[in-house]
């Protein structure tokens, strides 16, 4: 089995609906996502996804987010934009992007969100 992952960062805003702390208060962050591709077939140049095309397709995607309210992007204007759900979302869309490409085989195997350099949330599909 193959593994290759790539970051990305975007900076914005949030507050948590319903949080009983600071934390409810509209505040922003320097968001880091990184997502794990797994494969079991290189592709004829050895490689199992062009880290170019990962790259693309995760800007793109994060890009949605970059200097706005998180709160006011769908789905997070009705869903918490909590780090846990931001993880859901960012894998969700890249599963979409990667199937609708010409990428084989490639599986996600996690996308992991810090909203700080000490505080991460990651979503996988089992």
């Amino acid at each position: 089995m193959y593994e290759i992952s790539a970051v990305s960062h975007f900076d914005a805003a949030h507050f948590l609906r319903g949080y009983p702390g600071k934390c409810a208060n509209i505040h922003g962050h320097r968001w880091k996502v990184a997502i794990m591709l797994t494969g079991s077939e290189l592709n004829d140049l050895g490689i199992l996804v062009d880290f170019m095309d990962v790259k693309q397709l995760l800007k793109e995607v994060t890009e949605m987010f970059d200097h706005k309210l998180i709160n006011d992007v769908p789905p997070f204007d009705r869903l918490n934009p909590t780090a846990e759900n931001i993880a859901k979302m960012i894998f969700d869309e890249m599963k979409a992007r990667l199937q609708d490409g010409t990428q084989g085989q490639v599986n996600i195997a996690r996308v992991t969100v810090w909203e700080s350099e000490n505080a991460s949330a990651a979503y996988y599909d089992i």
